[in-house]
């Protein structure tokens, strides 16, 4: 969309994605330092994952990253005939310091199913929303990273 919006435009939105980045990057720090978690997430190619900010988070430690694909969790959009639905792709990558919820997002599409592009008007929206599915294993996760560590009584060896 830069050369729909121009040049200065497009560097003001930059800029001010940037800088929303960065804050979200602290909210993270402060929730891992804090002993909390965070979740991390948009399009596999996207610019972000370059930025220094995201670097130096994904290299502390407990800090991981998962890609997927959002068909694997429902994803659909309008297909290219325009009256049906279909799957859509969208590889996406999480970061996140809870390991149970990357688990719960380790999905990749089965291949057992055609994809529509998620490109222009409808379809582009389509993919700015959570399918129940996706919503589904984030809340999983999240409930398993909170289930307490089960007791498993150690007996001595006899003897």
């Amino acid at each position: 969309n830069a050369k729909k919006m121009g040049k200065v435009e497009w560097e003001r939105r930059r800029r001010e994605a940037e800088l929303l980045l960065i804050f979200a990057v602290a909210v993270y720090r402060l929730q891992a330092r804090e002993g909390r978690h965070f979740l991390h997430e948009h399009p596999a190619g996207a610019t972000n994952w370059r930025h220094l900010a995201i670097s130096k988070l994904r290299a502390q430690p407990g800090v991981d990253a998962v890609v997927s694909h959002m068909c694997a969790f429902g994803m659909e959009t309008t297909n290219a005939s325009g009256i049906g639905r279909a799957a859509a792709k969208k590889p996406t990558r999480f970061l996140s310091s809870s390991t149970a919820v990357l688990e719960a997002l380790s999905r990749r599409c089965p291949g057992d199913h055609p994809h529509a592009p998620l490109l222009g008007g409808t379809r582009a929206r389509d993919a700015a929303v959570y399918s129940p599915g996706l919503c589904r294993a984030i809340l999983e996760g999240a409930a398993e990273q909170l289930r307490p560590v089960p007791y498993t009584h150690l007996t001595p060896p006899t003897v």
